[in-house]
């Protein structure tokens, strides 16, 4: 009975648990030291957001972990030897020997399986990671020294020590500075390493430049220098691809020894989780005064942001390259200016619906009936991110409320689930990022609910990029499920439409405490 239970209890909380998680690419294939891990087929690894995700306990148990699960809780415990830890399904951070860890993403429920970060098992399980892009595979291997790896490692410090030194010197960058600029190179352009520059010396003047560190994480490149220096970046084609020319520098010993060289000279990172990036590589630089190149290779072109500090760190974050800017309004004196974001539009439609109809044109519809609703009224300014068919990103949705220092941010959506849930899921919820933002929160749910007549998923915490860069009360309503037959026919009705955009109204004038006036008929 006791196993059935389980069962029961799994399936209940996969049901309940939120949907906006999309998963973004098909279940993996697993290996450890070489050798295929066989995962529950509602287990195995999966890109959810942009993070590889991997199931905790068929990982754990190979390594020789003990688990223990807490339903009540959420929580799941994790022990070897004196490494103690404990996670829970839905946080964005973990306990490991009395120490809080974040996470950058939260554990999921897949079955009878929870779905953590493929970083975090690297990191607390003392395994180096490796995620394919091209044979969607997970490679985890034990961090284990062989002798002939000590012997191949010494012979290549020794190769570098004795190589000629580069004697370029680099200006001095001693300002922080950021910048935006995308300089189109042609492909024929771009130098590539020469095996005869296997091993880049490391400059024994006072004023060597050595790269210490290179790591991708979240989007964003970063390349650690011992001290300041000026990076030039280009932007090549075929394939896309971003690179970073550090002239007169050279790659520390100690970390390009982490790093195998491949046949072509260049060494590549292993801990790209990003479905946008194929490769980032790295390799002395061809040309007179030598350097270090890097690279990252792109699935999709995308925009870049370089920032430079006088630490020496570099970074250079990767951004969605925007089809539809948005365009900054003119701003009413004495009005409370209220952000509404119609979720997705453009080449990005969102989720299906069960009849084949789009979640963009949903979001749009409710938010244009939202504008009209507040045109008139003379406390409230509504600002739309979009107002027709078009792309504005994320970041750019978020910058935009920060921009015209809004009072409030919403952003709407439609909620989907895949079809193995068969249509079940159904409701609506409301998600926020930030503490400050649980008091609209709560007042936008109470109207969301009254107005769709749908089920209470109540008030759920949710790391959306939109809700958590935006600097003032912010929150994502899902208005109903896209994939439940009975809430996507009523969603795609204009009475609906009209009951979700006035529930919307009502919840901001309630929160901002504006006086009521008599909004416009839609009708």
């Amino acid at each position: 009975m006791k196993k059935y239970g389980w069962v029961i209890l799994a399936a209940i909380l996969v049901w309940l648990w939120p949907s906006s998680t999309h998963v973004n690419a098909a279940a993996a294939d697993l290996f450890l030291d070489g050798k295929r891990i066989e995962a529950p087929a509602d287990a195995r690894p999966e890109m959810v957001n942009g993070k590889v995700m991997v199931p905790l306990r068929v990982v754990g148990e190979q390594l020789g972990y003990q688990f223990k699960w807490e339903p009540q809780a959420y929580k799941i415990s994790i022990q070897k030897n004196s490494t103690d830890m404990a996670m829970y399904v839905g946080r964005t951070s973990a306990d490991v020997n009395g120490k809080t860890v974040s996470l950058d993403a939260p554990p999921v429920l897949r079955g009878n399986s929870t779905m953590v970060p493929l970083r975090f098992v690297g990191e607390q399980m003392g395994l180096k990671v490796d995620w394919n892009n091209k044979s969607k595979s997970v490679n985890l291997s034990q961090k284990t020294t062989t002798p002939q790896a000590d012997q191949q490692s010494q012979s290549q410090k020794t190769s570098q020590t004795s190589t000629e030194s580069n004697k370029s010197t680099q200006k001095p960058f001693t300002t922080t500075a950021t910048t935006t600029k995308i300089t189109k190179v042609d492909k024929h352009t771009e130098a590539t390493s020469s095996p005869s520059k296997q091993q880049n010396a490391e400059q024994t003047t006072a004023n060597a430049l050595l790269v210490q560190n290179i790591s991708f994480e979240g989007d964003a490149l970063k390349i650690s220098l011992n001290k300041d220096a000026t990076p030039k970046v280009s932007e090549m084609t075929g394939p896309d691809r971003i690179v970073v020319d550090l002239p007169g520098a050279s790659l520390a010993s100690d970390f390009s020894q982490l790093f195998p060289i491949r046949k072509d000279g260049t060494q590549a990172l292993t801990n790209s989780d990003s479905e946008d990036v194929e490769e980032i590589r790295f390799a002395p630089a061809d040309g007179q005064n030598g350097g270090v190149r890097v690279v990252i290779v792109l699935n999709q072109a995308r925009d870049y942001e370089l920032s430079t500090n006088s630490r020496g760190e570099l970074t250079l974050h990767l951004r969605e390259r925007s089809e539809n800017p948005v365009v900054t309004p003119t701003h009413v004196e004495g009005r409370r200016i209220v952000v509404i974001d119609p979720g997705h539009g453009g080449k990005d439609p969102g989720a299906a619906s069960v009849t084949g109809r789009r979640e963009k044109e949903f979001t749009l519809a409710v938010a244009l009936k939202v504008q009209q609703l507040l045109q008139n009224d003379p406390s409230i300014q509504v600002v739309m991110t979009r107002d027709g068919d078009m792309y504005p990103t994320l970041d750019e949705r978020a910058q935009l409320a920060n921009d015209q220092q809004a009072s409030v941010f919403v952003s709407i959506h439609g909620n989907s689930m895949p079809a193995s849930n068969n249509g079940k899921a159904n409701g609506s919820e409301t998600y926020y990022a930030r503490q400050e933002s649980l008091s609209l929160a709560t007042t936008m749910h109470k109207h969301l609910v009254a107005a769709t007549g749908f089920k209470d998923n109540d008030i759920k915490v949710a790391n959306h990029l939109v809700t958590r860069k935006s600097q003032m009360p912010a929150v994502l309503l899902e208005c109903g499920y896209l994939s439940n037959p009975s809430d996507e026919a009523a969603m795609f009705t204009e009475e609906t439409q009209e009951r979700i955009a006035q529930g919307i109204v009502d919840g901001l004038k309630e929160y901002l405490g504006t006086e009521t006036v008599t909004t416009e008929s839609l009708n």
